[in-house]
């Protein structure tokens, strides 16, 4: 049993010896430079865009993708009975959207004019003109846009928001409406532990 028990030690002990390999002549030069300078996980010799955005997500060549998000602007101007003089507590809605203009130079805004039911269609044509105009006045004179972006249309009560002969219902009516939407880009960031989902 002894024996048996030596042999078996004496097996297992030949068996975890390996042979001590010598890579020393073995050692290769490096061609290719392996560093990341950049530091976004693409090396230097592959590097097409060495100034990527720090943490944005990055293709194999290092450079970064853009995201195109639409963004958009809308404004909602009410007005008295039988006037197109704007309230100033709208200036600043007014200014929000002459602020969205000048920071998108390509947009072009058309402010809608409406009326309620009340009065005559050709009186009701002339003072939803004359309530685009006001506000049209207002963004060109009042915040520096150039007339050629803006313009004005009057529709009367051709478009009715509120089908009601109601105080509340007229009220609805008498407005201008405009709508811009343009596009920003952002860099496509990478995923990490702090991002927020959106």
């Amino acid at each position: 049993m002894k024996y048996i028990i030596v042999l078996i030690s004496s097996l297992l002990l030949m068996a975890c010896t390996t042979p001590i390999v010598d890579m020393a002549d073995n050692t290769q030069i490096q061609l290719q430079d392996l560093s990341d300078a950049d530091s976004d996980g693409v090396i230097t010799s592959r590097e097409k865009c060495p100034a990527s955005f720090s943490g944005s997500r990055v293709d194999n060549s290092g450079c970064g993708a853009d995201i195109i998000n639409k963004v958009r602007q809308a404004l909602n101007v009410n007005f008295a009975s039988n006037s197109a003089v704007v309230n100033e507590r709208y200036f600043g809605d007014i200014e929000a959207l002459a602020n969205f203009m000048k920071k998108h130079l390509d947009t072009e805004v058309v402010i809608e004019g409406h009326t309620s039911k009340l009065g005559s269609k050709s009186l009701n044509m002339r003072l939803s003109q004359d309530r685009a105009q006001a506000v049209m006045n207002i963004l060109v004179n009042n915040f520096g846009i150039a007339t050629f972006r803006v313009s004005a249309v009057g529709y009367g009560f051709e478009q009715i928001l509120d089908d009601g002969n109601t105080k509340s219902a007229h009220a609805k009516n008498r407005r201008i409406v405009a709508e811009l939407t343009s596009e920003d880009t952002s860099k496509d960031m990478k995923w990490n532990i702090y991002s927020v989902d959106k």
